[in-house]
Protein backbone atom coordinates (compact mmCIF):
# COMPACT_ATOMS: atom_id res chain seq x y z
CA UNK A 1 0.00 0.00 0.00
CA UNK A 2 1.67 3.38 -1.08
CA UNK A 3 1.32 5.93 1.43
CA UNK A 4 0.76 9.56 1.13
CA UNK A 5 3.34 12.11 1.85
CA UNK A 6 2.50 14.47 4.13
CA UNK A 7 1.19 17.91 3.69
CA UNK A 8 3.31 20.97 4.19
CA UNK A 9 1.97 24.20 5.22
CA UNK A 10 1.51 26.69 1.99
CA UNK A 11 3.20 29.57 4.21
CA UNK A 12 2.14 33.53 3.65
CA UNK A 13 0.49 34.34 0.91
CA UNK A 14 2.70 36.80 -0.96
CA UNK A 15 0.98 38.39 -3.93
CA UNK A 16 2.40 39.00 -7.02
CA UNK A 17 4.18 42.36 -7.93
CA UNK A 18 3.07 43.44 -11.04
CA UNK A 19 -0.99 43.50 -10.01
CA UNK A 20 -1.92 46.49 -8.15
CA UNK A 21 -5.56 46.13 -6.58
CA UNK A 22 -8.10 47.97 -7.28
CA UNK A 23 -11.37 49.37 -5.12
CA UNK A 24 -12.72 51.04 -8.56
CA UNK A 25 -14.76 48.65 -10.83
CA UNK A 26 -13.61 48.43 -14.73
CA UNK A 27 -14.48 51.38 -16.87
CA UNK A 28 -15.70 48.63 -19.41
CA UNK A 29 -17.61 45.44 -18.21
CA UNK A 30 -20.39 43.41 -19.63
CA UNK A 31 -22.57 40.36 -18.30
CA UNK A 32 -25.56 37.96 -19.61
CA UNK A 33 -28.14 36.00 -18.81
CA UNK A 34 -30.17 33.80 -20.57
CA UNK A 35 -33.72 33.53 -19.40
CA UNK A 36 -36.78 30.65 -20.31
CA UNK A 37 -39.26 32.38 -21.70
CA UNK A 38 -41.72 32.02 -18.94
CA UNK A 39 -42.99 35.07 -16.63
CA UNK A 40 -41.05 35.09 -13.79
CA UNK A 41 -38.04 35.88 -16.16
CA UNK A 42 -39.42 39.45 -16.01
CA UNK A 43 -38.51 39.08 -12.41
CA UNK A 44 -34.90 37.57 -12.84
CA UNK A 45 -33.83 39.83 -15.04
CA UNK A 46 -34.98 42.96 -13.02
CA UNK A 47 -32.91 41.19 -9.76
CA UNK A 48 -29.84 40.25 -11.99
CA UNK A 49 -29.72 43.78 -13.75
CA UNK A 50 -30.16 45.64 -10.50
CA UNK A 51 -27.52 43.75 -9.13
CA UNK A 52 -24.84 43.70 -11.64
CA UNK A 53 -25.23 47.84 -12.17
CA UNK A 54 -24.81 48.38 -8.39
CA UNK A 55 -21.82 46.15 -8.53
CA UNK A 56 -20.41 48.43 -11.15
CA UNK A 57 -21.37 51.72 -9.13
CA UNK A 58 -24.41 52.85 -11.43
CA UNK A 59 -25.58 55.66 -9.94
CA UNK A 60 -29.27 54.49 -8.68
CA UNK A 61 -31.48 56.51 -10.62
CA UNK A 62 -30.35 54.74 -13.90
CA UNK A 63 -30.43 51.79 -12.19
CA UNK A 64 -33.96 51.75 -11.07
CA UNK A 65 -34.58 53.32 -15.03
CA UNK A 66 -32.91 49.86 -15.99
CA UNK A 67 -34.78 47.97 -14.04
CA UNK A 68 -38.02 49.14 -15.81
CA UNK A 69 -36.48 49.29 -19.47
CA UNK A 70 -35.29 45.68 -19.02
CA UNK A 71 -38.42 44.60 -17.52
CA UNK A 72 -40.64 45.96 -20.06
CA UNK A 73 -38.48 44.26 -23.55
CA UNK A 74 -38.41 40.91 -21.48
CA UNK A 75 -41.89 41.30 -20.68
CA UNK A 76 -42.65 41.87 -24.56
CA UNK A 77 -40.42 38.90 -25.19
CA UNK A 78 -42.25 36.58 -22.95
CA UNK A 79 -45.55 37.76 -24.96
CA UNK A 80 -44.48 37.31 -28.10
CA UNK A 81 -41.49 34.86 -28.53
CA UNK A 82 -41.40 31.02 -28.13
CA UNK A 83 -37.59 30.56 -27.29
CA UNK A 84 -35.01 31.12 -24.50
CA UNK A 85 -34.53 34.88 -24.06
CA UNK A 86 -31.21 36.25 -23.78
CA UNK A 87 -29.94 39.79 -22.09
CA UNK A 88 -26.72 41.79 -22.40
CA UNK A 89 -25.67 44.33 -20.16
CA UNK A 90 -22.65 46.30 -20.18
CA UNK A 91 -21.10 49.66 -19.85
CA UNK A 92 -18.68 51.88 -21.71
CA UNK A 93 -17.62 55.04 -21.35
CA UNK A 94 -20.28 56.65 -18.99
CA UNK A 95 -22.78 54.53 -21.18
CA UNK A 96 -25.25 51.05 -19.95
CA UNK A 97 -26.39 49.61 -22.92
CA UNK A 98 -29.11 47.17 -22.31
CA UNK A 99 -29.84 44.21 -25.27
CA UNK A 100 -32.89 41.61 -25.29
CA UNK A 101 -32.75 39.06 -27.90
CA UNK A 102 -35.99 37.08 -28.76
CA UNK A 103 -37.00 34.81 -31.46
CA UNK A 104 -39.46 36.46 -32.72
CA UNK A 105 -39.13 38.32 -36.42
CA UNK A 106 -41.64 41.18 -35.97
CA UNK A 107 -40.09 44.49 -34.95
CA UNK A 108 -41.62 45.92 -32.04
CA UNK A 109 -43.54 49.44 -32.80
CA UNK A 110 -44.85 51.80 -30.12
CA UNK A 111 -48.58 51.59 -29.57
CA UNK A 112 -50.20 54.91 -29.73
CA UNK A 113 -50.80 56.19 -25.97
CA UNK A 114 -54.53 55.78 -24.63
CA UNK A 115 -55.92 56.16 -21.53
CA UNK A 116 -58.20 53.22 -21.58
CA UNK A 117 -55.66 50.25 -22.89
CA UNK A 118 -54.65 48.15 -19.90
CA UNK A 119 -50.88 47.65 -21.66
CA UNK A 120 -48.87 49.05 -25.11
CA UNK A 121 -46.98 51.62 -22.63
CA UNK A 122 -43.38 49.97 -22.80
CA UNK A 123 -41.86 50.84 -25.37
CA UNK A 124 -43.20 54.07 -24.96
CA UNK A 125 -41.23 53.84 -22.20
CA UNK A 126 -38.33 52.64 -23.39
CA UNK A 127 -38.12 55.79 -25.62
CA UNK A 128 -38.78 58.59 -23.20
CA UNK A 129 -36.59 57.42 -20.36
CA UNK A 130 -33.47 55.81 -22.28
CA UNK A 131 -30.89 58.16 -23.67
CA UNK A 132 -31.25 56.37 -27.11
CA UNK A 133 -32.93 53.03 -27.88
CA UNK A 134 -33.34 51.05 -31.36
CA UNK A 135 -34.38 47.44 -32.61
CA UNK A 136 -32.86 45.51 -35.22
CA UNK A 137 -33.86 41.81 -37.08
CA UNK A 138 -31.16 39.56 -37.35
CA UNK A 139 -30.14 37.52 -40.34
CA UNK A 140 -31.65 34.92 -41.86
CA UNK A 141 -29.73 32.49 -40.66
CA UNK A 142 -30.38 33.66 -36.54
CA UNK A 143 -34.40 34.51 -36.70
CA UNK A 144 -35.31 37.15 -34.04
CA UNK A 145 -34.54 40.53 -32.98
CA UNK A 146 -32.77 42.68 -30.90
CA UNK A 147 -34.23 45.53 -28.60
CA UNK A 148 -31.95 47.86 -27.09
CA UNK A 149 -31.81 50.81 -24.85
CA UNK A 150 -28.97 52.81 -23.53
CA UNK A 151 -28.78 55.03 -20.41
CA UNK A 152 -26.03 57.64 -19.22
CA UNK A 153 -24.58 56.94 -15.46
Amino acid sequence: MATVPPATPAGPFTPPTNVRPTTNPPDTWECSLQLTNNPRAVRIVRHSVRIALLTYDVCQSAVETAELLTSELVGNAVKHADSPIYVRARARDGIVRVSVWDSHPELPEPLPLTTTDPFGRGLYLVHHLSHNWGRYSLDSDSSGKVTWFELTT
